[in-house]
């Protein structure tokens, strides 16, 4: 009766052996077709996306690339520990609807870092408010030590084809000793199919709304480590150095042309009078269609603080 029992453990075992591991081969193959499916996508918006081993996270229900080295659309190359894709939309063929994705200690250049000024200066050019100068941006970057950084960067987004909902949640680029970028952006009435021409682009940009938009930035040493660089660069004292850089923002929002420009300079300067976050946000009343927003930006920056609910805020 005893061997009865051991002979029918013993093969329950093998049975639940031969079970695990071809379920376990059956996902390493999932995997690793997910991950090539992750790698076709990412190569359509960076100019190289390469990856070393990949494997399944069961707790945190994601796949795990590690090794991972890509090549942004400027040109930036940026190798990073790890890419968790915790959501994605494996089934489409064209540009993923959703996803979420964990990028780990990813290794920066300055260089990066210098075309998310630039994009930030444009940002402010459509505003009608200045950011100050983008071009010396690396060069400052680099004296004040972070010629390379490590980030970590966290994407989620989701657009519903049923609505038209578009929603790019709590993006995070985390860099060490730098700070926090944080984003969050809304759409209505997104066209669910790609856009392929001018007539389609123009089309989605008299129907798809806005409806909030916010970027926001958290300062752990940043704005420390640009003023030894200009005290340093200039021969000053940190403290005189840093009298200066008020000095001349003082005298800049003196000669603000409107109310919004003083607002923004007013929020520059508490933020470097004490370094904590600083934001800017598109917060209308009613989604406003982008096309239109464009257009009504020539209307003149206090139409478009009226229209557009634009706030610029420090704390």
């Amino acid at each position: 009766m005893k061997k009865g029992w051991i002979v029918g453990i013993a093969a329950l075992a093998a049975v639940g052996a031969g079970g695990y591991f071809a379920a376990d081969h059956f996902a390493n193959a999932k995997v690793q077709q997910q991950a090539q499916i992750f790698a076709r996508d990412m190569r359509k918006v960076t100019k190289e996306f390469r990856y070393g081993a990949v494997r399944a996270d069961l707790l945190s229900q994601s796949i795990v690339m590690s090794d991972v080295e890509f090549v942004t659309l400027d040109g930036d190359r940026i190798k990073a520990a790890s890419v968790a894709v915790k959501d994605f939309d494996w089934r489409s063929g064209g540009t993923p609807r959703y996803a979420d994705i964990a990028i780990r200690r990813a290794e920066v250049p300055s260089t990066a870092l210098a075309s998310l000024a630039r994009a930030s200066n444009q940002l402010g050019a459509i505003v009608g408010v200045s950011t100050g100068p983008a071009a010396g941006a690396q060069r400052l970057l680099d004296r004040a030590g972070y010629g390379r950084t490590t980030s970590d960067i966290f994407v989620r987004y989701r657009l519903d084809e049923e609505t038209g909902q578009f929603e790019l949640s709590d993006v995070q680029l985390a860099v060490s000793d730098l700070g926090e970028v944080l984003v969050n952006l809304r759409l209505g009435n997104v066209p669910a199919r790609g856009i392929r021409d001018g007539a389609a682009l123009l089309s989605a940009g008299t129907t798809t709304t806005l409806v909030h938009a916010s970027v926001s930035f958290k300062d752990r040493s940043l704005v420390s480590r640009l003023l030894k660089a200009y005290a340093a660069e200039r021969n000053l004292s940190e403290a005189d150095a840093l009298a200066r850089v008020l000095a001349d923002l003082r005298a800049e929002r003196a000669r603000a042309r409107d109310a919004i420009e003083r607002e923004a300079l007013d929020a520059l300067i508490r933020f470097v009078e004490r370094p904590s976050e600083i934001r800017v946000a598109l917060e209308p009343a009613r989604p406003v269609p982008l096309l239109a927003m464009g257009l009504q930006f020539l209307g003149g920056r206090s139409f478009a603080k009226d229209a557009f609910g634009l706030k610029f805020s420090a704390r």
